[in-house]
């Protein structure tokens, strides 16, 4: 029994690698190996220096807002589009055979067409979205969601955002559905841990003591 599901887990995992390696195949024999390279190359600096590279820190008289810009996100989205359309171009060709057209349009609305239409929805759901510290709250907004909490009475903070309190309580800030990118989280957590008690020490210093 178990050499026979070891031999048809063999084939299931040889039929998807050869799946997969068939899909790539006829990729490149729709849309050519450097079309792909360099639209691929684009538009991944077009996500990594408008998605990532933009922060949306603010600083002003003693207290710090994160409200993360859409622009940047939005001229990324433009960028794809117009790869996206470029590609369309390719195979709307008039010597595309209907096979390859059909294929290369299946690519487009599964890899382009979905991901751009979240994308966009996803911009405009989270675009009043925050985190504002100040020397004693920390607030946030998330679409219908909203909270205030004491720094104070935070023990620790971790993940994306996770927050401890001294009760033992925890409290999860979605930042990855805020339009928060990878620098505004790190900068973010950064300033707050700046601003909680210095626990560690204070434990350390009563150990010496006792």
């Amino acid at each position: 029994m178990k050499k026979g599901l070891m031999v048809l887990g063999v084939i299931i995992v040889v039929a998807i690698v050869t799946m997969f390696a068939y899909l790539i195949y006829k990729t490149w024999i729709v849309f050519g190996f450097w079309t792909l390279a360099w639209t691929g190359l684009v538009t991944s600096l077009s996500g990594t220096i408008l998605g990532q590279m933009i922060g949306s820190r603010k600083d002003s008289n003693g207290k710090i807002m994160y409200n993360p810009k859409e622009w940047p996100k939005f001229v990324n989205i433009i960028i794809c589009v117009l790869v996206g359309y470029y590609l369309y171009t390719i195979i709307s060709a008039p010597n595309v055979d209907k096979g390859n057209y059909y294929f290369g349009l299946t690519y487009l609305i599964l890899l382009t067409a979905l991901p751009t239409i979240y994308a966009i929805y996803k911009l405009f759901r989270d675009r009043n979205d925050f985190v504002e510290l100040d020397e004693k709250y920390i607030s946030y907004k998330d679409n219908a969601k909203t909270g205030k909490f004491e720094i104070s009475k935070i023990s620790k903070i971790e993940g994306a955002l996770t927050i401890h309190f001294n009760d033992e309580t925890t409290h999860t800030i979605a930042l990855s559905n805020m339009n928060f990118n990878s620098i505004d989280i790190t900068s973010l957590k950064k300033d707050i841990q700046s601003r909680l008690p210095n626990i560690e020490n204070n434990d350390l210093n009563e150990s010496t003591e006792q």
